[in-house]
Formats: structure tokens, sequence, C-alpha cells
């Protein structure tokens, strides 16, 4: 097995950017300052960012990425675009209105963190519903990548 260096990059740095997304959901990362909570949020963007574009440069068309967001009722695949875009949607939006006003809003980060969660868990399952690669297709997959994301 010789998995492309673009998925592997992917699955690291989203992986990461989603681990920290979900910490700063939570707000475990606020006590510091709200200047940090905004470094943290643009690194998270950043990760988050170039690990989707490093799987955009793995698609043989990446002109018909766009068609996979259509299939979110029956592939893994879609349903981790259509989180990852929402995601890091919230994200942004969570960074500006934390720019504007200063201050988190907890509700936001909850969903946050629950988007985070769903969109890890939303990538373990590509991998783990692969019949053809034994120690992917497995039921513990999910939980490895969440606890890898939320340790990265």
């Amino acid at each position: 097995m010789r998995p492309a260096a673009s998925l592997i990059i992917f699955t690291t740095l989203s992986g990461l950017g989603l681990g920290l997304t979900f910490l700063i959901g939570l707000g475990w990362l606020a006590a510091s300052s709200p200047l940090w909570v905004m470094v943290h949020a643009a690194v998270a963007l950043g990760l988050i960012g170039a690990g989707v574009l490093s799987s955009a440069l793995h698609l043989g068309h990446p002109e018909r990425a766009w068609r996979a967001f259509s299939q979110w009722r029956s592939s893994w695949l879609s349903r981790e675009g259509v989180m990852a875009a929402l995601t890091t949607i919230v994200l942004a939006g969570y960074f500006l209105d934390h720019l504007m006003s200063g201050q988190a809003r907890p509700w936001l980060g909850i969903i946050l963190s629950i988007m985070s969660l769903i969109t890890i868990y939303t990538t373990a399952m590509i991998y783990a519903s692969l019949k053809t690669i034994a120690r992917w297709y497995h039921i513990l997959t999910p939980v490895v990548f969440v606890v890898l994301a939320l340790a990265g």
C-alpha cells in the first residue's frame, strides 16, 4: 500500500486543524487571551485550508470537485466535503465575530466543536469503509481518528 502524499498531507493537516477547532470551540484556549484565540483560529483555518488544497491536488480533474458535494446521501467522501466546508465557514465566522466583538460566544463554540468532531468522523469513515484495506476496515478506525485529531 502506497498512499499518495497529498492524501497523507490532507489527513494530517486537516486533522490537526479540526482538532484545534474543537479545542477553540470548547473555549479551552480562551483562558490565555482573546489574541491567542484569534491566533489559534487563524492557524486552524490555515491547517484546514492547506489540507483541502492538498486534497484538491490529488484529484484528476479538480474542476469537477463540486460534483463530490452532490452525493452526500450515500458517500462518506461527499459528507466529508460538505462538513469540512460548513465547519470552515463556521470557524471563519467565529474568527470574525471574535475579532469584531472581542469575546467568544459559547453557543457558537459548542456548535463549532460538534461540527469539527462530525467532520473528523466523516473523514475516518472514508477509510473505515474500505473493505480492500483490512487494517482500516475496522470499527475502531473512527475512534483512532478522533483521538489523534484531538491529541494533535
